[in-house]
């Protein structure tokens, strides 16, 4: 079989067990409060489901599926995000070169508020993911997702992310298993600033784009000038977190 006769073939095989895992995991994730919803890519081999999180309702849970090739077998990738259409609106206004790097990836979630793979939590097979070698491994998989992550530590990890405290808490860290461990992880900082924002809590803002701009401490995603066209940029659309940076700075 030729490259471009199994690309296509490993398309249409990816497209199959998406469906698949969609029967198996509809009925399960409603009741959890989950909805398919319109994957990011809106290709065949994604899956998504989101649900809105009851506590703070301008945040989405989701879960994505993802099936793809790996060396001789196909593989189940699942992720976690936590996602914000508001943040999302307030970034997508913002001038270039406010904005991080990435962000000029079409693909980008504006609205990303934290990720985490569910193979952070539970190890899935080989190279992350959980191994579909034939259309009877579907049952398991769904049940690896549903039974082991989504009613165990991927529910947790939602959980600690149900409320704007809890997300200030987070603010100021790398985000766990990421490569850079050094730096805050500066779309789930940036996401914070904005909720605040958009909940009038002007001196939790403030106090937290400006200990991100003392720090010096950037992701290759951002950097001092972006960070600081970013807080200006706020300035301008919020007046009271302008007022309220004037009295901190």
């Amino acid at each position: 079989m030729g490259d471009y006769e199994w690309a296509e073939f490993a398309t249409n095989l990816a497209g199959r067990y998406v469906e698949l895992l969609s029967q198996e995991l509809v009925p399960r994730l409603l009741p959890r409060g989950f909805q398919v919803s319109p994957s990011r890519s809106g290709d065949d081999d994604e899956l998504r489901f989101s649900g809105p999180l009851p506590s703070f309702r301008q945040l989405t849970r989701v879960i994505d599926i993802v099936a793809e090739p790996l060396r001789d077998w196909m593989g189940m990738t699942a992720y976690a995000r936590v996602v914000s259409a508001e943040v999302g609106e307030v970034i997508g206004g913002l001038p270039e070169s406010a904005q991080l790097t990435d962000w000029a990836d079409p693909r980008a979630e504006l609205g990303l508020v934290d990720l985490a793979g569910f193979n952070s939590f539970i190890n899935a097979g080989p190279y992350g993911s959980f191994a579909l070698r034939d259309e009877s491994s579907v049952r398991g998989a769904a049940d690896w997702v549903v039974l082991e992550c989504v009613n165990g530590p991927v529910g947790e990890w939602f959980s600690q992310r149900d409320d704007l405290t809890k997300l200030l808490g987070l603010a100021k860290y790398a985000r766990p298993r990421s490569v850079d461990q050094v730096n805050p992880d500066a779309k789930r900082l940036r996401a914070a600033v904005i909720l605040c924002l958009l909940n009038e809590r002007l001196a939790d803002a403030a106090g937290l784009m400006g200990w991100y701009l003392g720090t010096r401490r950037f992701s290759v995603f951002d950097s001092f000038e972006r960070a600081s066209a970013f807080d200006v940029a706020l300035g301008e659309r919020f007046p009271g977190y302008a007022q309220a940076r004037a009295l901190i700075d």
